[in-house]
């Protein structure tokens, strides 16, 4: 019997990060029960760097490079260990949409295809092999719209960004070609209003809930302050404001010293 491997490969603006944190924090009580990798670790690097070389040009050679670091990393795992994997890498599912010229998740069933293809070239089956995909019902593009504003000083109005990417936000369209290509058996979804707490599925998922109480939860990760927020920091985007002076005011746009409590993104 193949070794069970569960991959979260986004979306991007679902929880993930508050999830990934939830799991480096408690690496020790996890560890028992599955073997983790993050977005992050050092392991799993090449393979999302992979995975967003061709999600920003899909060619030949880009798929070929999510083949061979996929098996390299498969390679790497002890198939006779009970525990399952757990990857948790929104990046699995390629560029955030906006970004690299990228404008919806188009790549991101193909390349957890060629995954999968990776995974039965290392274990010769697709047994054991599911993904996880976090979800949002309502405000997704306004939730993309505010983290393009922070990290990339965009100058789109939230609705310009809206109306240059009207099919990224089209979640359900990339998930039915997921299950097309994966088999719906081995395609999971949660949408963030459902849930309360990103952890819950993944521990679900994997039949490990009764570990949630022994869980250190951190606070929501990459909130939205509320108020005008979204305008003031536009409006500082389109400025004339740079170097120190905007690093300053951006941040008290993003993380003002408030008693509020933030909108969760």
């Amino acid at each position: 019997m193949s070794r069970r491997i569960l991959i979260h490969a986004g979306f991007h603006k679902t929880g993930t990060t508050t999830l990934q944190d939830t799991l480096f924090r408690n690496a020790a009580t996890l560890l028992p029960h599955a073997e983790v990798y993050l977005q992050e670790g050092v392991l799993l690097t090449p393979l999302r760097r992979a995975v967003l070389g061709f999600s920003g040009n899909r060619c030949k050679a880009t798929k070929a490079e999510i083949t061979a670091r996929a098996i390299d990393f498969f390679s790497l795992l002890d198939l006779s260990d009970p525990r399952p994997v757990l990857i948790s890498s929104e990046s699995l599912a390629g560029h955030f949409p906006g970004s690299s010229g990228v404008s919806k998740y188009g790549p991101a069933p193909i390349a957890i295809a060629l995954i999968r293809d990776a995974w039965v070239t290392v274990t010769g089956s697709a047994a054991g092999f599911e993904v996880y995909y976090s979800t949002r019902r309502t405000g997704w593009l306004a939730s993309c719209h505010w983290q393009r504003l922070k990290a990339n000083r965009c100058t789109l109005s939230l609705t310009e960004f809206e109306a240059k990417y009207p099919e990224a936000a089209d979640l359900d369209r990339i998930l039915e070609d997921i299950r097309g290509r994966l088999g719906a058996e081995a395609v999971f979804t949660a949408a963030i209003e459902d849930i309360d707490h990103p952890v819950d599925p993944i521990l679900a998922l994997l039949g490990l809930s009764d570990l949630k109480p022994l869980l250190t939860l951190p606070r929501n990760a990459n909130t939205f302050p509320g108020g005008d927020a979204r305008d003031r920091l536009l409006a500082l985007n389109r400025s004339n404001t740079w170097g120190a002076a905007y690093q300053k005011a951006r941040e008290a746009i993003v993380n003002p010293t408030t008693t509020e409590t933030p909108d969760q993104l």
